[in-house]
């Protein structure tokens, strides 16, 4: 599928300042002042590689641990290119199906569109698993209960202030059915959804890091899984 670079202009800008201290470098010939390009530059490379190959082997693995049923309802928050919602409407069979939405925000994520990411799917050949919606997270459309599972890869963390990512958590955690599964990839604010999380009543909370392939720049990715509990 077609791969994108997160928050584009942040590698842009890591890339420009690392090359313009590299030519002041070379200019002056002293040694020390390459340490400033080679921290630059090392950062946007490290932040490509998890934007365009680790967050999908990130996603992956979350979708592996989920175990979703090929009949199962799943709503994707912050859909974008449709990472999240290719990698799992692939093992979704009718009426099964994956619904993805977002407000489709280009600063989020490079060329951000309904119409491209519709294109994706349609490319797959997941038309027939899956639905496009634009949508504001912290205003779901759905009634409560619907889905087997949600997930979120990068999304969240955009919603602001703090308040309305908690009206988001809250909107996630009640669209989802009793005994359903959470799934949020994300960069900040984990704790903060951790702690909504515990006092809605949730269970299985689980946070972890994912290493290598989540470093955007200084700034790592976690996983938090949690699940509705039937005496909900």
């Amino acid at each position: 599928m077609k791969k994108s670079i997160d928050a584009p202009l942040v590698p842009v800008a890591f890339i420009f300042f690392g090359l313009a201290s590299l030519f002041s470098a070379v200019k002056t010939g002293t040694v020390t002042n390459f340490i400033v390009p080679v921290i630059f530059l090392s950062l946007a490379a490290i932040y490509l590689h998890t934007s365009l190959f680790g967050k999908y082997r990130i996603i992956s693995s979350v979708v592996n641990e989920l175990n979703i049923k090929s009949d199962a309802q799943v709503l994707d928050l912050g859909t974008g290119h449709g990472a999240f919602l290719v990698e799992i409407a692939k093992r979704l069979q009718r009426p099964g199906k994956i619904t993805g939405i977002d407000i489709w925000n280009k600063q989020d994520q490079a060329n951000n569109s309904f119409e491209s990411t519709k294109k994706v799917i349609s490319e797959q050949h997941l038309t027939a698993v899956s639905e496009l919606l634009t949508a504001d997270m912290t205003k779901l459309p759905f009634a409560n209960n619907s889905f087997d599972y949600v997930v979120a890869s990068l999304s969240i963390h955009n919603v602001k202030p703090a308040f309305k990512r908690q009206t988001a958590i809250h909107e996630a955690y009640r669209v989802l059915k009793v005994g359903g599964k959470l799934a949020v990839i994300d960069i900040e604010h984990v704790g903060e959804y951790q702690k909504v999380l515990t006092k809605l009543g949730a269970e299985k909370i689980v946070v972890r890091n994912s290493g290598i392939n989540g470093m955007y720049a200084c700034l790592a990715t976690k996983v938090l899984t949690a699940s509705k509990p039937h005496h909900f």
